[in-house]
């Protein structure tokens, strides 16, 4: 029930409707008439409801990484590179498929479909996380003000 593909102009409402479906497959999984048989020892209980649990927290990350603004930023963004802060050059064009890069998370993989840009300094290609990264470990740390 992973949906990796991302989502353009999907309501908030329309997701949380999926949401509550997805959440409900998952209340049935854990107390439809059906299952009880499998669900017998409390250990069995409690890997049933781990593993549900992880299914919607990873379907929650799926969504939101779909909804996410940075997938495909817009020509006025400036997207640095997060090793040295240099600009990027765009690698993915307008009209291709976004590239894929798997992640997993503790709950399970998610699927980032994002632009690619290229630092021709570093002689890297990024997914960039943001339009604005501050260097430093991993290009992770936000700006900060000074």
């Amino acid at each position: 029930m992973n949906n990796s593909q991302p989502q353009p102009n999907h309501s908030h409402e329309a997701l949380r409707q999926r949401w509550l479906a997805h959440a409900a497959a998952a209340f049935d999984l854990m107390f439809d008439s059906q299952y009880q048989d499998q669900l017998v020892t409390f250990d069995q209980r409690e890997q049933r409801a781990v593993e549900l649990s992880r299914d919607l927290t990873v379907w929650l990350l799926q969504q939101h990484v779909n909804t996410d603004s940075g997938v495909r930023p817009d020509e006025s963004q400036r997207i640095v590179c997060p090793k040295c802060g240099r600009p990027g050059q765009r690698v993915t064009g307008p009209g291709e498929p976004l590239p894929q890069r798997r992640l997993t998370t503790v709950a399970g993989e998610v699927t980032l479909n994002r632009e690619q840009w290229r630092c021709t300094t570093c002689r890297v290609v990024l997914f960039p996380p943001r339009s604005e990264v501050a260097p430093g470990y991993r290009g992770l740390q936000p700006d900060r003000p000074a």
